[in-house]
């Protein structure tokens, strides 16, 4: 069945938490039969070679959907170096692995993607893992990255069922598997807030805190200022995504 084209009425309030954030529409329907992906050798370190922090640096690493998120990432590597570093790492929710590449380059230990649709991967660094796996497993992670993904969860977007706390409840599971003082690296779009439906969530100051669980300490923001929570944005504005530092 494809995804609704409007919030069902029984979810709404949950959704716009009591009509508290306004709906816009974007209407997206991205669900495909379950499909082989692979990630071969060869494929992985294409990106592994592209991505390297000189060529980011250099912007000889060629096109990227997101202006400037690699460059982010490689901020946020050197400086947190020492959570990546011959470390454990996750990144949640990943349809091309160019922030597993930054990983790899950054001297990660494992990079583990973890992803609905779990692309097939024999590599010695970076391996895959179904997001239902995910949430039973109880392996621990050094840091987390999650960049662009859990502002889709629970809208249906992809096919994933209707869940007006989806985001919280990944950020729940996130929460569980990081180590003691570990880092949780979070890139949503973030701006006044919104419900793009059925496309995304832009996160402004009454969602974004609700994803922090009252749990993970917020350490700095990466890539944009923090007064950008304050910002008018269009009502389909997903590309203002900083990475949010947060500490288990």
């Amino acid at each position: 069945m494809d995804p609704p084209e409007k919030i069902p009425a029984n979810l709404l309030n949950e959704y716009t938490l009591t009509g508290k954030i306004p709906v816009y529409s974007w209407y997206i329907n991205e669900m495909v039969e379950p499909r082989t992906i692979i990630w071969s050798d060869d494929y992985l370190n294409s990106f592994i070679e592209r991505f390297s922090f000189d060529r980011i640096k250099s912007n000889t690493h060629g096109t990227e959907q997101y202006l400037n998120a690699s460059l982010i990432h490689v901020e946020c590597c050197e400086k947190y170096i020492d959570s990546i570093r011959g470390k454990d790492v996750a990144v949640i929710g990943s349809q091309f692995p160019w922030i597993e590449a930054i990983l790899v380059n950054a001297g990660a230990k494992s990079v583990t993607t973890v992803e609905y649709n779990v692309p097939v991967c024999n590599h010695t660094v970076i391996s895959t893992i179904s997001y239902d796996d995910f949430c039973k497993s109880n392996v621990t992670f050094d840091s987390i990255f999650s960049y662009s993904s859990i502002e889709h969860s629970g809208l249906g977007r992809y096919g994933d069922p209707l869940n007006p706390n989806g985001d919280i409840e990944t950020m729940e599971h996130i929460y569980r598997v990081l180590k003691p003082n570990g880092y949780c690296f979070l890139g949503v779009p973030v701006g006044k807030d919104a419900l793009v439906w059925n496309a995304h969530r832009i996160y402004g100051t009454l969602r974004l805190p609700l994803v922090y669980l009252n749990k993970f300490e917020e350490v700095e923001w990466l890539g944009f200022d923090k007064s950008l929570l304050y910002s008018s944005n269009s009502d389909q504005d997903f590309t203002k995504q900083p990475i949010i530092v947060l500490k288990k």
